[in-house]
């Protein structure tokens, strides 16, 4: 017998926040899987962008992804909590990645609170108090919960590598690892390893997430077998080893089971007590022909499957839920003839890859279809970015998100405020969305072209 289980891999490079975002959407196979996230915190920080390219070194292939923020934007510890309650309400984040996440925040808050001793309300954070902080934690469980890994499967970790040396930080230059690292490795007997980084390998941030997430750090991983895996590029320039981690899923039989990592680690060390000292994507590379200019190339599914004897309460049904979950970039139903000339339905499905089970699941539990058909489509996609628009109506200032689409030589092809957003200022000022559109279109137009 075996368990399924989930791989950190974080002894050479350590972890960051982008570098679980990074492996996550390496291991999903979706580069466009985290927009939702940014673009909800676009609300918050309007210069807030994303940026997913793949990035290759020492034999390996991943992903990097590149957060830009306002700096100078600091959310107190009850802010962040907020933040992330909205951004959670907003991509309709579970409950139970809605609760990890406060976990995570809650542990980076900890740390930082007996790091400072300060008590958490009082705290005045810097690096931590970014939006790029929620970016971090919420993208994470929202990634791990796309991939249906929250509370299913084991999470098992090497020990992390720290780092060595110091850090500029906005408190001065710091030992690393920094004292809320300190705390997090100190309070959760976390295993680490200096490693070959010659700066900071460890952030608070990766640091809180690890903790939350993992449930056994394992010495050796020569019992389990990886099937898939995801590797995540980090931004900092660490030196003399490559930035990067990995996080895979795969099997370990259930007799590898064995002490606590605190019994066999010789090599690792515990950690010491502090001291005092836009949103865009790339997308993925396919097959596409040559010479297509600056278009994004990707690859998507197209699932489908035909029915003719389902009610239009059930069909209706599969719009809302594919597209709410986010497991669909699209669902689109045709009207046909089939079999002994019924009237029947096409339903197509455009998904990434990593979608396929849970589309087909979907297909078949609410229609009672017997199957489904799935091809790979290349496609070819316009540059997009999405970009906020403040919009001020009868004194009072609303904000409405915007998608900004672009051909190859950089002219803008359209502009489209968000319909949801566009819908809660209707509802407040009672002016009709086709009055509302024009304006924020005018506006976009304005700080775009």
């Amino acid at each position: 017998m075996s368990e399924r289980v989930v791989l950190l891999d974080v002894r050479s490079a350590g972890a960051s926040g982008d570098m679980f975002l990074s492996a996550l959407l390496d291991l999903l196979g979706d580069q466009e899987a985290l927009m939702r996230v940014a673009a909800s915190l676009l609300i918050y920080d309007p210069s807030i962008r994303v940026k997913v390219e793949e990035v290759s070194a020492d034999g390996l292939r991943g992903l990097r992804v590149d957060i830009h923020t306002d700096k100078g934007i600091r959310l107190s510890p009850e802010s962040l909590r907020e933040v992330i309650k909205g951004v959670a309400d907003e991509i309709q984040l579970s409950d139970i990645a809605t609760k990890f996440s406060y976990r995570v925040l809650d542990r980076l808050l900890e740390a930082e609170s007996k790091a400072h001793g300060t008590p958490i309300d009082q705290l005045h954070l810097h690096e931590t108090g970014s939006v790029d902080t929620v970016l971090d934690i919420v993208g994470t469980a929202y990634l791990l919960e796309r991939f249906g890994l929250l509370g299913k499967v084991r999470f098992l970790s090497t020990p992390v590598a720290v780092g060595d040396g110091t850090i500029e930080t906005e408190h001065g230059e710091m030992e690393v690892p920094v004292p809320a690292v300190a705390e997090i490795l100190v309070s959760h007997d976390v295993p680490y390893v200096t490693g070959e980084a010659t700066t900071e390998a460890l952030t608070p941030t990766g640091a809180a997430i690890l903790v939350t997430l993992v449930d056994e750090f394992v010495e050796s991983t020569v019992d389990i077998e990886i099937v898939k895996e995801g590797v995540g590029f980090g931004s900092r320039d660490l030196g003399r080893v490559p930035n990067v981690m990995k996080i895979g899923i795969g099997n370990r039989p259930e007799a590898a089971e064995a002490a606590p990592v605190a019994d066999r680690v010789t090599t690792t060390t515990r950690a010491r007590a502090p001291t005092a000292k836009p949103v865009t994507t790339t997308g993925k590379k396919s097959s596409a022909p040559t010479g297509v200019g600056v278009w994004e190339t990707d690859q998507v599914l197209v699932i489908e499957t035909t029915v003719d004897d389902v009610d239009g309460e059930a069909i209706g049904s599969i719009f809302d839920t594919l597209l709410s979950s986010g497991d669909a970039y699209d669902v689109i139903m045709i009207p046909a003839f089939g079999k002994k000339n019924r009237p029947c339905y096409v339903i197509k499905v455009l998904a990434p890859e990593s979608s396929l089970m849970t589309v087909a699941e979907t297909l078949v539990r609410h229609l009672g279809s017997l199957g489904v058909r799935y091809t790979t489509w290349d496609r070819l996609k316009a540059v997009r970015e999405i970009i906020v628009c403040r919009l001020e109506i009868d004194g009072k200032e609303y904000m409405v998100r915007v998608k900004v689409s672009r051909s190859p030589d950089g002219s803008i092809i359209n502009i489209k405020p968000e319909a949801d957003d566009l819908m809660k200022v209707s509802a407040e000022t009672g002016m009709p969305v086709r009055e509302l559109k024009p304006r924020v279109a005018l506006q976009a137009y304005a700080v775009t072209d």
